[in-house]
């Protein structure tokens, strides 16, 4: 299933920036082999439960075969060295360097599999002062300028509720995998060695930020839900306590949204025409948006605003997302079996292929080490050898039936 069908990935990475670049490649039908410590990965014991049950862990380790090493011991990293000779990808996100004292640096690999594309993630990146610093996502936010930039003029700086950095850092770690593999097919055959720190991703997301301040000295502040460029640009509370996103970045949507809001005076007064004036008075543009709203439902508002064509939208909270026509008739949310928790609906893959379909196959396994013996097998590994790896605490396997389930 998928463009990505026969594409084998090593997922030796822990918590979400590395596991979520192999979670991406999953999706799109690579064959990914997830490794965690036998003790469990943490992302199992994070977020929300249900009957004992870790929800966030179905979702990062979808569509990924659990087997359980223990990489820190020698006879676990031959393990890994094994997993990575017949491997197209690994990924690890490990603090710089660790890999390489576990013997599984990338030269060590690639002598080994010289067709290996293999992909660093970490804090700071492996080289620099700040390389053996620890780092979560948390940091990279703060660092990289993201969470100075966000928050209300006169309030702190606000960090975003789950993880940003690490997602972001996920999507460019899957492209560049993908553009060495492109380069791996058409220029001999050889691997890459890629190497994506938590902050830098986030950074080139931040638009004119760096330039503005290289060539005019200008630092961002925080503006709250406004901007200085696209005016308006808010949120607006309605009459029945939901809210409204709008952006009149284009200025014949404002002359529009103007004309909405029985405000001719102002879609024709040559005063507001561009943004750059309307920036002059954005107090004046946001009072009078918002006194129209809040004097009308969230119903009134999205009615009257699509006969005239301006660009808003309802902010949704889950409930509303699920509930919603559009996201029902695309399908946005899959439903899978879980052998825990019954039907459950997780988002689906994105994007979407017309000619090599994907779909979610599964979601995360339940058990640790639920797919170790079948995937060491297929290594060559015998039962005993191992039974005697298990009795050293270098693997675990499940005792359930260690086959990933197939969902059509």
């Amino acid at each position: 299933m998928g463009p990505l069908a026969g594409l084998r990935v090593i997922d030796a990475g822990v918590i979400f920036a590395g596991p979520l670049v192999a979670t991406l490649l999953g999706d799109l039908g690579a064959d990914v082999v997830k490794i965690e410590h036998p003790k469990g990965d943490d992302v199992r014991k994070t977020g929300k439960f249900k009957d004992g049950e870790g929800l966030w862990w179905r979702v990062t380790a979808r569509n990924k075969k659990a087997i359980s090493i223990d990489m820190g011991k020698p006879e676990g990293a031959e393990v890994v060295r094994k997993l990575a000779g017949s491997a197209d990808v690994l990924v690890e996100n490990f603090r710089a360097g660790r890999f390489g004292k576990w013997g599984l640096d990338y030269a060590s690999l690639s002598r080994l599999n010289p067709g290996l594309v293999m992909l660093h993630i970490s804090g700071y990146g492996q080289e620099g002062p700040y390389s053996q610093r620890p780092c979560l996502g948390t940091l990279a936010e703060a660092f990289s300028g993201f969470a100075h930039v966000n928050g209300e003029t006169d309030g702190p700086p606000t960090l975003p509720s789950f993880p940003v950095a690490d997602s972001v850092a996920a999507i460019y770690g899957a492209y560049a995998v993908m553009a060495a593999l492109w380069a791996r097919e058409k220029r001999g055959g050889k691997g890459e060695e890629i190497d994506i720190n938590l902050y830098e991703p986030l950074l080139s997301l931040m638009g004119s930020m760096a330039i503005d301040y290289d060539q005019l000295g200008f630092v961002a502040r925080r503006h709250g839900n406004r901007s200085i460029w696209s005016v308006p640009r808010n949120a607006y509370r309605t009459s029945d306590d939901r809210w409204v996103a709008i952006s009149g970045a284009a200025n014949s949507v404002t002359q529009r949204l103007f004309r909405a809001i029985d405000r001719n005076d102002m879609a024709d007064d040559p005063g507001l025409a561009t943004n750059q004036l309307r920036a002059q008075r954005m107090d004046e543009c946001d009072s009078a948006i918002a006194d129209w709203i809040v004097r009308h439902t969230l119903e009134e508002v999205m009615a009257r605003f699509h006969t005239y064509d301006v660009v808003a939208g309802p902010i949704y909270d889950i409930e509303q997302i699920f509930n919603d026509p559009q996201v029902q008739a695309r399908g946005t949310f899959a439903q899978l079996d879980d052998p825990a928790l019954g039907k459950v609906r997780i988002q689906d893959v994105v994007p979407r292929f017309t000619n090599r379909p994907v779909h979610m196959r599964w979601l995360g396994r339940r058990e640790i080490g639920a797919d170790t013996e079948s995937v060491l097998g297929d290594l060559g590994y015998s039962s005993d050898a191992l039974e005697q790896l298990e009795s050293q605490g270098v693997i675990k396997r499940a005792c359930l039936n260690n086959s990933a389930p197939r969902v059509d």
